[in-house]
């Protein structure tokens, strides 16, 4: 899965957490077969609440490409794609790491 964060290439150590871009931790939590590093587990545990969102919404098996921009505090505004098709949404998580805010946007 192709993941840009802010503009950046991420999902691996070297370019930073899948999900908010971070290089510090060691956390890698294993997304549609393929391993993915975390800064912590809190990032990994919101990853997959949003990536099974965005699943069950679409009835997509999985996702080739998400791209990220926002944060923790104002939420992310994103757009996944699968083939030649595009979901954008807006996600904002709790503290938990669980989905608060879900929204399908046009």
């Amino acid at each position: 899965m192709k993941i840009i964060v802010n503009g950046k290439e991420a999902g691996t150590k070297e370019k930073g957490c899948a999900l908010c871009g971070g290089t510090w931790g060691d956390y890698y939590e294993d997304i549609d077969g393929e391993k993915l590093f975390f800064c912590c587990d809190i990032c990994a545990l919101e990853f997959v609440n949003m990536a099974n969102e965005i699943k069950k919404r679409t009835n997509w098996r999985k996702i080739d490409e998400l791209i990220i921009n926002g944060n923790y505090y104002t939420g992310r505004t994103c757009s996944a794609k699968n083939e030649n098709k595009e979901y954008k949404f807006y996600v904002k998580f709790n503290d938990e790491g669980g989905v608060e805010t879900f929204k399908e946007l046009s």
